[in-house]
C-alpha cells in the first residue's frame, strides 16, 4: 500500500506526459489493471467479434490480398468502431484500454496505409481517392471545442499544447468567450510557431482586463476597458481574417458570438460563414460578457485591405451565453462526429467533475446536481414567459440560455481548482498563476490521451491518406501533362 501511495503521489507531481505514463503503467502493474488490459473478455465491447476481425485483418495484410482487404476494412469499421468508444473501457486502467482494442486499431491504420500505397486490382488511383473521401465522409471527423471561462480559459492553451505535442490536435477547432482567444491563436499560427508560444509564455500578452474609472463605467455601461481586451487580442492573434488564417495554417477554426438583441441568432464565424471577418474582432465580441464589457460590432477586411464594419448596426456579446459548445452546428459545417471538449467555465466545472468518478457517492451527486439543474432551467423558462415585458428580462434570457445548453462532449477535459481559485476567474494572472493554469491544462489532458488517440486514429489516418493520394495524383497529372506537351511539340516540329 505504501508503494501505491508513493506512485500516486509521483503521478500527481509528474512534469511531463512521459513521466505520467511511466508512473501510470507502474500503478496498473501494482493494482492488477495490466491483467485487465491483457484479458480480451469484457461486457463493454464485442471482444469475440474483434478477435475475429483482428485475425482476419492480419491474414489479409500478410497475404497482400488487397481487393478483399478493401471490402473487409469497410465492413469491420462499420461493425465495430462505434462500440469501441464506451467510456467504461477507459475508466479501468490508467495507461490505456484493452490491448486487443489497441492491436485492432493499429491493424486498421496499417491496412488503410497499405491500401493507400499499393495498387488494388481493378481500381484506379482516382477511384481509390474517391473511396477514401467517401469513407471519411461516412466516418466523420474529430473537433476540439474550447469553452468560455474568463481567466480560467488559459487552461485551454495547456490542453492544446499537449494535443499538439502528441500529434493529436484536431484540425477543426471551435471557441467561445475566452475559448475564442485560444482558438484564434491556433488559427493564425503554424505548429512550430505554437510550440514557440507555449515554450515562452512570458512573451505573450495575458493582461486582457483593466478596470474603468467609475465615470467611464457609467457612460460605457461596463466595468472593464474593451480597448485593453482588444490590445490583448491583437497582440496574440494579429490582423488575420478567417480566410487568411485558413490559407496560412489550413485549420478550420470557428468562433461563436451571441446577439445583443433578441431579433438576431447566435453566429458561428469561420472561413466558410464569414471569411472576411477579422478574428481578433470576432474574439472581442465573443469575450464581451454583458455588464463587464459593452456589446461590440464585428469588422471585416475588404479585398483592398480596408477595415469596414460587418453587419453594420448589429452588436454582439459573449459567445458562451447562447452556444458555449456548438456541437450540432459544427457537426453540420464540418462533418464532425467526435467532440473533445476543454471545459473551463467556473459555473460548469463543479457540476461535471464527478461525472468520471465511480461509486455510490458519485452517483448520488450526479442525480442531485442533474435534478437541481433541470429544475432551475424550468423555473427560468417560466419566469421568461411570465415576465417577458420587464426591462430586466434580458438577464433572464441570458441565464436561461446558459442553463439550457449541453456543455459536454465525447471526451471532456476540465480542471480541478482549489476553492480559492474561483475568486480569480476574472483577474489578470501573475506569472505563477499563468503557469499554474497552463500546467493544469497539460496534466488534465494526460489521462485522456489514450482515449483521444484511439477514438481519432481512424479519422486522422483517412485524412492523411487522402492528402497523400491527392498529392500523388496531382503530381502524376502534372507529369502526364508535360509529357503530352512535349509529345505534341516534337510531333509539330517533325511535321
Amino acid at each position: 500500500m505504501d508503494t501505491l501511495h508513493q506512485l500516486n503521489k509521483s503521478l500527481k507531481h509528474s512534469n511531463t506526459y512521459q513521466q505520467w505514463l511511466e508512473t501510470a503503467t507502474e500503478i496498473d502493474l501494482v493494482t492488477g489493471m495490466n491483467e485487465w488490459r491483457e484479458t480480451n473478455k469484457s461486457i463493454d465491447y464485442p471482444y469475440q467479434l474483434l478477435e475475429q476481425h483482428t485475425r482476419k485483418l492480419q491474414s489479409l495484410i500478410d497475404s497482400k490480398n488487397y481487393s478483399d482487404l478493401t471490402s473487409f476494412v469497410k465492413e469491420s469499421l462499420y461493425r465495430t468502431v462505434g462500440e469501441l468508444g464506451n467510456i467504461r473501457l477507459y475508466q479501468q486502467a490508467l495507461s490505456g484500454t484493452k490491448n486487443l482494442i489497441e492491436r485492432y486499431l493499429d491493424l486498421i491504420v496499417l491496412a488503410l496505409n497499405t491500401l493507400c500505397t499499393n495498387p488494388i486490382p481493378g481500381i484506379t488511383e482516382q477511384d481509390k481517392l474517391a473511396m477514401l473521401i467517401q469513407a471519411e465522409k461516412n466516418f466523420g471527423r474529430p473537433a476540439l471545442m474550447l469553452s468560455g471561462g474568463g481567466t480560467f480559459g488559459i487552461f485551454h492553451l495547456g490542453v492544446i499544447n499537449t494535443l499538439l505535442n502528441e500529434n493529436l490536435l484536431p484540425n477543426i477547432i471551435s471557441g467561445a468567450s475566452m475559448g475564442s482567444i485560444a482558438a484564434g491563436i491556433v488559427a493564425c499560427h503554424h505548429d512550430h510557431e505554437l510550440k514557440a508560444i507555449f515554450n515562452n509564455p512570458e512573451n505573450s500578452h495575458y493582461k486582457a482586463l483593466k478596470r474603468l474609472p467609475l465615470s467611464s463605467s457609467w457612460s460605457k455601461k461596463s466595468l472593464l476597458d474593451p480597448e485593453q481586451l482588444y490590445q490583448c487580442l491583437q497582440a496574440n492573434i494579429g490582423d488575420y481574417t478567417f480566410q487568411e488564417a485558413y490559407e496560412k495554417t489550413g485549420r478550420e477554426v470557428s468562433i461563436t458570438v451571441s446577439p445583443a438583441r433578441t431579433g438576431q441568432k447566435p453566429r458561428i464565424l469561420n472561413h466558410q460563414t464569414a471569411p472576411d471577418v477579422l478574428i481578433a474582432h470576432a474574439a472581442k465580441a465573443s469575450c464581451s460578457v454583458p455588464g463587464l464589457f459593452p456589446p461590440t460590432g464585428l469588422k471585416a477586411k475588404t479585398s483592398g485591405g480596408e477595415i469596414v464594419p460587418y453587419l453594420e448596426g448589429e452588436r454582439w456579446v459573449d459567445g458562451s451565453f447562447a452556444t458555449d459548445i456548438p456541437r450540432q452546428r459544427i457537426s453540420r459545417l464540418h462533418n464532425v462526429n467526435y467532440f473533445i471538449v476543454s471545459q473551463a467555465n467556473p459555473h460548469i466545472v463543479p457540476l461535471i467533475s464527478h461525472r468520471q468518478q465511480k461509486g455510490l457517492p458519485a452517483l448520488l451527486r450526479d442525480l442531485s446536481i442533474t435534478s437541481a439543474y433541470a429544475q432551475g432551467n424550468t423555473l427560468l423558462k417560466i419566469a421568461r414567459r411570465r415576465l417577458h415585458k420587464q426591462p430586466w428580462c434580458s438577464w433572464l434570457n441570458h441565464a436561461s440560455f446558459m442553463l439550457d445548453q449541453d456543455y459536454l462532449g465525447d471526451i471532456n477535459i476540465h480542471p480541478q481548482f482549489p476553492l480559492g481559485w474561483y475568486l480569480k476567474f476574472m483577474k489578470n494572472p501573475n506569472d505563477s498563476e499563468r503557469d499554474y493554469l497552463l500546467k493544469m491544462g497539460e496534466s488534465s489532458t494526460w489521462p485522456q490521451l489514450a482515449m483521444v488517440r484511439d477514438q481519432t486514429i481512424v479519422s486522422n489516418t483517412l485524412q492523411m491518406c487522402i492528402k497523400r493520394l491527392s498529392k500523388q495524383i496531382s503530381s502524376s497529372e502534372v507529369i502526364e501533362s508535360r509529357l503530352e506537351t512535349q509529345y505534341h511539340s516534337a510531333f509539330s516540329n517533325a511535321g
